[in-house]
């Protein structure tokens, strides 16, 4: 079975974070979750507090539950991390009927607790850590949406014929329809043809307009790839190198000593040590933060995750700080560099940027669920940046995402030694690596590369088979969710089809 890699969106968890939902995904997949299928929660300290969350949503009333869920988070959690979870099992207490647990084990040293709510039929993912500081308490607790572990269960893990590769996505969107009200389209290129291109759901539910092809949606952090390209490009220009380091390219950026010690290289691959720009400062004023340079001082505020180069911390402040490198370096505004140098080359004619008050047809509406256990979608018009940025949350549809996978494996966009220098020494993350913008993990031999992206509203991502030109592009105006991993199931049958006798 092939593992795969955590979701580089990881997801914009508020934002465009490698935060809980990155280990979500990763813990999900390939369906470890269900790997050792126990209903006892290990008899730890941690084990008993999971044990005790459990007991209290399934007879606590809300409010019992909101005075005890703090009582068991320890001082390290975050004022806003520590309202969401409480918040979050507040509605399991209100929504879900009770939880009915399915699987409890020890993960990297996370317990995780898999639970099916009674009433609705949702399958919920708890994952918590102990604080060593603290025994008794939690030092990370998340509770995240997860796929019913069936869905995939009839996929194989070999190659198999065109027809029954249609027939396992056409299946799996349908249960994806019943299960959790899918909407969005999945696209897969193979052979150089369109092997599979279909869609569900709406795009806009208020007026019930249904999705189709020509339906654009927000993709979050697959944005990262673009901002990497023009970087790439500009290095092949000569401009800059990849040990450039900050202050000698953004010279203005206010933190002139962490700006000193941090390379284009790192902000590239999320080693850069800086923290992140989605903060409450940043939603209360989302309209002011347009270009990257409006980034700058907000940025340079946040504390520091670690010293540049010393650990890996998915940064959308480190990306933010490229596109202000490219308008630096190439004399052009980042989005109409990228719409010059990227999307025209690429053919890329349905991807681009809006501001939330622009009009852009056929551009679909942004749901979200207030909580895992929520039934009800909610338009994420307050839960999204007022403009994209070089982090991401451009907007694009599938036929433009594999224009991009083409038109980057091609040369198009990149000459084959600087792709060969962006892939090469990714950093381990999970089962996968975390590359300069474009993450990849092994199948079957082959470098599945892309990235995922997520947020309220939002869940994509762009799978491509490398070595062979096959790619998967899933959009959805819903998330953030694990619909994303379909794509990668298929990129996985796609690759084992490459390596077949």
């Amino acid at each position: 079975m092939n593992n795969f890699f955590p979701m580089a969106a990881r997801g914009l968890r508020r934002g465009f974070s490698l935060s809980a939902f990155a280990l979500a995904a990763f813990l999900c997949a390939s369906g470890a979750v269900v790997a050792a299928p126990s209903t006892t929660v290990p008899d730890t300290p941690l084990g008993k507090v999971g044990s005790e969350l459990l007991r209290h949503v399934n007879s606590d009333t809300p409010e019992q539950m909101r005075a005890w869920a703090p009582t068991v988070l320890s001082s390290a959690f975050g004022k806003e991390d520590a309202a969401a979870f409480v918040d979050g099992l507040v509605s399991a207490v209100r929504e879900s009927g009770g939880l009915t647990l399915t699987n409890a084990h020890i993960q990297q040293g996370f317990l995780v607790l898999t639970v099916k709510a009674r009433r609705t039929g949702q399958w919920v993912m708890f994952i918590l850590a102990a604080d060593p500081a603290q025994p008794g308490k939690l030092g990370r607790a998340d509770l995240m949406p997860m796929d019913d572990p069936a869905l995939y269960a009839d996929w194989p893990d070999t190659a198999v014929s065109p027809e029954r590769l249609n027939s396992l996505i056409h299946t799996a969107l349908d249960r994806l329809v019943q299960a959790n009200d899918f909407s969005g389209c999945v696209t897969v290129a193979h052979g150089g043809k369109t092997v599979f291109d279909e869609c569900r759901g709406l795009a806009e539910r208020s007026f019930g307009v249904p999705v189709d092809r020509e339906t654009k949606f927000r993709v979050a952090s697959v944005g990262k790839m673009f901002t990497a390209v023009a970087i790439g490009q500009l290095v092949e220009a000569g401009k800059l190198s990849w040990d450039s380091t900050l202050d000698q390219l953004v010279p203005e950026y206010p933190d002139h000593d962490a700006a000193k010690k941090i390379t284009v290289w790192q902000l590239l691959h999320h080693t850069s040590g800086l923290g992140d720009f989605f903060v409450p400062a940043f939603f209360q004023h989302r309209e002011k933060y347009v270009n990257p340079a409006d980034y700058l001082d907000l940025i340079a505020r946040q504390p520091r995750v670690s010293e540049p180069g010393k650990q890996v911390s998915y940064s959308n402040a480190g990306y933010v700080l490229l596109g202000r490198i490219v308008e630096n370096v190439s004399h052009e505004d980042y989005f109409g560099y990228v719409q010059r140098h990227v999307f025209a080359p690429a053919g890329m004619r349905s991807s681009g940027f809006n501001t939330l008050d622009e009009t852009t047809p056929k551009l679909a509406v942004g749901y979200f669920q207030a909580s895992p256990f929520s039934t009800d979608w909610k338009a994420n018009w307050m839960k999204i940046p007022y403009k994209g940025s070089p982090a991401g949350d451009s907007y694009s549809n599938n036929a433009d995402l594999l224009r991009f996978a083409a038109a980057l494996r091609g040369g198009k966009l990149l000459k084959p030694d600087t792709l060969t220098s962006m892939f090469k020494d990714p950093i381990p993350m999970g089962p996968g690596s975390i590359g300069a913008g474009f993450d990849e993990r092994l199948s079957h031999g082959r470098h599945i590369r892309g990235h995922q992206g997520g947020i309220e509203g939002v869940t994509t991502n762009l799978a491509m088979i490398w070595e062979t030109g096959s790619a998967v592009a899933l959009t959805s105006n819903e998330g953030q969710s694990q619909a994303w991993m379909l794509a990668e199931r298929i990129a996985d049958l796609l690759a084992a089809e490459a390596t077949k006798p």
